[in-house]
């Protein structure tokens, strides 16, 4: 179970155990710069081995990401503890597959006890969500650590939206459980910062029943209205509506809680979620689905057509932590 309602801000990142190098650093290298942020609190950190996520299509600003990643590993005298692992969008489970390879040939995968440190910050949600999967329910990994990086600053509603279309919808392969053709479609939207991406969603998905999720509070305070003002022409749309935290997973939990548990919906409909907000929000989800398994959720996610890489987030902020002590 995630420990702590709250996020819990470090400004330097120590080990999990005193004194006790952490076995594993997990992180994606992304063209937002605030994927560095963790690495620039590297100082004290002690660790046997780090994995970065890198995908392969071309970018400059994860070039050069991915250089000053490399540069501040050395810095630190880390780099020779680097292991790169190429992943293509759509095809994440390719990457879980090298991610498999590596903890066997390193003996990895044959203990529960690995104290492992994944910065979430900028994954995709499908990587996320496989890699939380393999570690969870593959390794059955208890020491899980989580950290998560804001951005300094957001895209505001009046410079564009993040990202245009829908070129692929999927069920991830860990997380197709259930459906019935005797039941209805139940479609839950976790909106974030791209009204037009999820609007294409609901159109192509034609659920029965949806949900939309409003991210609020914001990652900052200053961010609060954002979500609603990005999907503004969605919301005006007569769906059920209710707010999912920015950054508290317990109380996402609790929020999804509220929703199934009270009307029983898992017994009249097929659930889905769709997930377009933060990375703890994630985190929240995951963490529900192994808490009530008798819910049986289909999560979807989707490959944009195009992403608004000038207007999507600018320099790395607060570099947030939480844990997972004990799988539930």
């Amino acid at each position: 179970m995630i420990d702590g309602t709250f996020a819990k801000k470090v400004d330097t990142i120590r080990s999990i155990q005193a004194d006790v190098p952490d076995d594993l650093f997990i992180t994606c290298v992304s063209f937002e710069d605030r994927c560095l942020g963790s690495f620039n609190k590297i100082d004290e950190y002690q660790v046997e081995r780090i994995i970065t996520f890198k995908f392969t299509e071309p970018n400059p600003s994860r070039e050069k990401n991915f250089l000053i990643m490399n540069e501040i590993l050395e810095t630190n005298k880390l780099k020779d503890k680097l292991h790169t692992i190429s992943v293509e969008h759509g095809m994440t489970m390719n990457g879980i597959l090298g991610l498999h390879n590596y903890c066997k040939d390193h003996l990895l995968n044959s203990h529960a006890e690995l104290k492992v440190t994944l910065d979430i910050t900028t994954f995709t949600k499908e990587l996320l969500l496989e890699t939380l999967f393999y570690f969870t329910n593959i390794l059955r990994v208890k020491n899980l650590r989580f950290l998560y990086t804001v951005p300094e600053k957001y895209a505001s509603p009046e410079e564009g939206s993040l990202s245009y279309g829908i070129k692929k919808i999927k069920i991830l392969p860990f997380f197709w459980n259930s459906w019935s053709s005797t039941k209805d479609d139940y479609l839950m939207v976790i909106l974030g910062y791209e009204e037009m991406r999820a609007w294409s969603l609901i159109s192509r998905f034609d659920a029965n029943v949806n949900t939309l999720l409003i991210t609020r509070p914001g990652s900052k305070p200053e961010w609060d209205l954002h979500c609603e003002k990005y999907n503004e022409r969605l919301l005006k749309e007569n769906y059920d509506k209710k707010e999912l935290p920015a950054m508290e997973p317990l109380k996402v939990i609790q929020v999804f809680e509220e929703i199934l548990l009270n009307e029983k919906l898992h017994e009249r409909y097929n659930l889905f979620v769709a997930p377009f907000g933060t990375k703890p929000q994630i985190l929240g989800i995951f963490y529900f689905m192994l808490k009530h398994p008798e819910f049986n959720i289909n999560i979807i996610t989707t490959t944009a057509v195009e992403h608004n890489t000038p207007y999507y987030s600018w320099g790395s902020g607060e570099t947030f932590s939480f844990f997972s002590l004990d799988s539930i």
